[in-house]
């Protein structure tokens, strides 16, 4: 059995011995990308106007750059020397890494879907029908999207938490679509250790970032009261904010990294027992 604390320590471990090679990588393809991503996403609007196609495109960039960054970190762990190194190592796998975003993305959407024909059915269609004439729904329809939307979240949540895997494997054993079959392989029988850890880091990581929100947004408040400096206030907060989350970003793929390390040499040990 994998021991996650083992797994942490050895983490942390990397950070403290390695983190020259590690800040340059969190700050250039994950802090900047994310903080711009932060500011950029609320001035996308609705409608197709050569503005927000080009805040779109912007934005879908710099979703591209923080994949490059979390492969590159995942590199820099699985024995890239130096942080250009792992930066170049990361740029070769990033056109299968987008690939395979891109197919979960259209898993999840086709996985989402039947939620979405059940509105529509039911003359509801999300973003579109304004909240106040909402037309009635009937009790069959509902529950089935009840049940559907809890089952769709329960399911989804356990194979988010088992292709966890998939960019290590990536990268440390260079395949290609295969690597989602690989992260299944791999994280056989640990299913509620990784869920629990998923669950973990989102609640810790939300409510970091949502404290950091308050607490900086309050106190640039009060020193930004002028109208001229709301928008810095504001662009200031986002970016403080997005430094929170890259921090726990940038954790969780070293800790992945380092788990795909423990896990496959425990499965490359029982192997050889075998």
């Amino acid at each position: 059995m994998v021991n996650l604390e083992a797994v942490w320590d050895r983490t942390s471990e990397f950070v403290a011995e390695r983190r020259a090679e590690v800040i340059p990588i969190v700050a250039l393809l994950l802090f900047v990308p994310l903080a711009l991503m932060s500011n950029l996403m609320p001035l996308v609007g609705r409608d197709m106007s050569a503005r927000n196609i080009a805040l779109g495109v912007a934005t879908v960039a710099l979703a591209i750059v923080t994949i490059w960054g979390h492969l590159a970190l995942t590199a820099l762990v699985l024995g890239a020397r130096g942080w250009k190194a792992a930066a170049r190592t990361g740029a070769g796998r990033l056109p299968v890494a987008v690939l395979v975003s891109l197919i979960e993305m259209a898993v999840l959407v086709l996985a989402a879907m039947p939620i979405f024909v059940a509105f529509a059915m039911s003359g509801i269609v999300p973003g579109q029908t304004p909240a106040g004439s909402l037309p009635p729904m009937d009790v069959a329809t509902a529950m089935f999207i009840l049940l559907y939307s809890a089952l769709f979240a329960v399911v989804g949540l356990i194979v988010f938490a088992r292709l966890r895997l998939v960019n290590a494997a990536l990268v440390g054993e260079r395949r290609g679509v295969s690597a989602l079959i690989r992260s299944l392989a791999l994280t056989r029988g640990m299913t509620l250790k990784l869920v629990g850890l998923v669950l973990l880091y989102l609640i810790v990581s939300q409510v970091a970032a949502l404290a950091a929100k308050m607490v900086f947004g309050a106190v640039l408040g009060l020193l930004t009261l002028g109208a001229d400096t709301v928008a810095v206030a504001t662009v200031t907060t986002t970016t403080l904010v997005a430094l929170v989350q890259t921090g726990f970003t940038a954790l969780a793929t070293l800790f992945t990294a380092w788990l795909f390390v423990a896990v496959r040499d425990v499965r490359e040990t029982i192997v050889e027992l075998e």
